[in-house]
């Protein structure tokens, strides 16, 4: 089924043209809260061009990402691309895809044109912005992620604008990987806590080499929105910490929003180049219900 979308442009005018929605049949609500997972997938990848497309035993990278996301309780998931290649793929398998700007500097932006245009039909009480190289996401976590959003969750003791996910750190080698975002996070109450620094750095510094079983964790690049915060969000400008450390939610801490956190025990690995191809036959063999 294609339907074709009007475009209705934001204030930086970043459409150009009227991209079209695929979708693969209705979709039914699964909770209270409607829940839309967006998958920002762009084919010109600077360290790893077409991964979208990637192989990952008989799967595209970008289906494994979609059919992971759909296993969640989020009532619809979509791939946002902006070339037809990976378009195509995502309508062979039955996947729900739309296609947006090219203009777009980071899958963030993405999310907001794809939310501005279904804002137009259908209101949404929650948006996740799932990365397209994360293939072994677990339906869980999209899951944690959307019940801090219930408003019948008691758990949560204020109400929660962006959320993501953080991992304890247990071994050296993640701790000084620079491409292993780290997190550094207030003390958790009630499952949660608030964010109060992401960098590519081992920190918190390890004085007097500190037991890393507490305070050390890892960045899950998953983010959950209301919708106001993420328009909100993508009309800010670059910061300069986020220039320092190429990090984009270091631009939402500078301008005083607050992120909450909660803490999976999920482990993925994300495939941001070739060579990460490597880790997934071991990953898959400890992980079989991921094959």
């Amino acid at each position: 089924m294609t339907i074709e979308w009007s475009m209705v442009p934001l204030e930086d005018n970043l459409y150009a043209e009227s991209p079209t929605i695929w979708n693969s049949g209705m979709l039914t609500r699964k909770s209270s809260m409607n829940s839309l997972v967006i998958i920002p997938a762009r084919y010109a990848s600077s360290r790893f061009p077409g991964k979208a497309l990637a192989d990952i035993h008989g799967k595209s990278l970008i289906q494994r990402v979609f059919e992971q996301a759909s296993k969640s309780k989020a009532d619809t998931v979509l791939v946002a691309t902006d070339d037809e290649r990976i378009f195509d793929a995502v309508e062979r398998f039955d996947g729900n895809v739309i296609m947006t700007s090219s203009r777009h500097e980071n899958g963030t932006q993405r999310c907001a044109e794809v939310l501005e245009r279904l804002e137009e039909e259908e209101a949404f009480d929650v948006v996740i912005n799932l990365q397209g190289d994360e293939p072994f996401i677990h339906p869980d976590q999209i899951n944690a992620l959307i019940d801090l959003f219930d408003p019948e969750n008691e758990d949560v003791d204020n109400e929660v604008e962006i959320a993501t996910l953080v991992k304890r750190i247990t071994t050296e080698e993640e701790l000084n990987d620079p491409n292993v975002v780290k997190a550094v996070v207030t003390e958790f109450e009630s499952g949660t806590a608030d964010a109060l620094y992401f960098s590519r750095a081992p920190i918190p510094y390890r004085m007097n080499n500190a037991d890393l079983t507490q305070g050390f964790y890892r960045h899950v690049g998953i983010y959950a929105f209301i919708p106001e915060i993420l328009m909100a969000a993508v009309n800010l400008e670059p910061s300069v910490l986020e220039n320092i450390e190429r990090l984009e939610q270091l631009r939402w801490l500078e301008n005083h929003f607050v992120i909450t956190v909660a803490e999976t025990e999920h482990l993925s690995i994300g495939i941001d180049s070739p060579e990460d191809l490597r880790d997934v036959d071991s990953f898959l063999k400890r992980h079989p219900e991921f094959k």
